[in-house]
């Protein structure tokens, strides 16, 4: 995928700052996202019929966001009116104190079933610590400078709201990268390409994710609100890393084939070990990839490059093959 920009100045974007220690954190439960059960209700949100002006006279008190419409409609997107701040007190309020929290919370509008064309809005949110790495790191992969970069594996941050030491972070809408499940080869290749684009991408802005790995934190935007009917053969896709929580900054003087790096770049070596054998098509042909990813000398640069190499060795007939 072209892509441009730069990486991020650590003046601008990255303070050079010590994250807390947690005395509660596991590194094995965190790399496994457990999905909440959505919420049975959520605020109404408002379709705004508005020029943009006005739209963004309101932003700082709550938010704006447009979700694509289907395909028969005659205009590109609606935009609703979100009071992110009443969305994140209703999440709040239903668990106690002492409740375990899950990882990610969907959160969805009711549907009016009196006006047949309305449509729900639904949200993605996240609770992690104030103060932590996570929140920092997120906002900085959502700046004006890099938010846009197709390679950027971080998921597009809506809304912050801070209560006390706890920050509820406000998500696009996203879906589990399996479902829709993959169709064919070509599916496959690009969930791979985007895996290796997005590390590639952390690394160079000094972000070692330290579990990228760990399928259950990817997902997918479809660029629709709802999955039903969609078809993967004729819209492209994009995955995101929606869990950020043992991800570190590392210093600006740390080469990218640090050992924090080569870690993530075995990791993730592991996890497309998995799925190449599970396509023997491209499987023996990016094997090679998997065994020097695992070797604990690449970078994810390295592997990028290497598997755009053995990518053009892929005829069409394999890339439209079933999987």
């Amino acid at each position: 995928m072209q892509r441009c920009g730069s990486p991020l100045s650590s003046a601008s974007s990255f303070e050079s700052t010590t994250p807390p220690s947690d005395p509660d954190s596991n590194p094995e439960l965190d790399a496994n996202l457990e999905f909440g059960h959505p919420l049975q209700r959520m605020v109404p949100l408002e379709t705004m019929d508005m020029p943009i002006e006005e739209m963004q006279s309101v932003a700082p008190k709550c938010g704006l966001y447009c979700i694509p419409t289907s395909e028969a409609s005659s205009t590109a997107s609606h935009r609703y009116y979100i009071d992110f701040e009443a969305v994140v007190d209703e999440y709040l309020s239903q668990y106690a104190e002492g409740d375990e929290w899950p990882d990610l919370v969907f959160v969805e509008s009711a549907k009016d079933d009196a006006l047949p064309n309305s449509r729900t809005c639904s949200l993605i949110l996240r609770r992690m610590p104030c103060d932590g790495e996570e929140l920092a790191i997120l906002r900085a992969l959502n700046s004006d400078e890099v938010r846009h970069d197709p390679w950027n594996p971080a998921p597009r941050v809506l809304y912050v709201a801070e209560r006390g030491g706890i920050a509820v972070v406000c998500l696009e809408r996203l879906f589990e990268y399996d479902q829709p499940p993959m169709q064919t080869v070509a599916d496959v290749i690009d969930y791979i390409r985007q895996a290796l684009e997005g590390l590639s991408f952390l690394h160079e802005h000094k972000i070692a994710h330290r579990g990228y790995g760990h399928v259950n934190g990817v997902m997918m935007d479809i660029g629709r609100s709802s999955a039903e009917d969609f078809d993967r053969s004729k819209y492209p896709v994009r995955y995101y890393r929606v869990n950020f929580s043992q991800a570190q900054r590392v210093k600006d003087d740390g080469s990218v084939r640090g050992a924090a790096f080569r870690r993530d770049v075995q990791d993730l070596g592991g996890m497309l070990e998995g799925l190449v054998d599970e396509v023997p098509k491209i499987g023996g042909k990016l094997r090679s990839l998997v065994r020097a990813m695992g070797g604990g000398e690449y970078g994810a640069d390295d592997g990028r490059r290497l598997f755009d190499a053995l990518c053009r060795g892929i005829d069409s007939a394999t890339h439209d093959a079933p999987l």
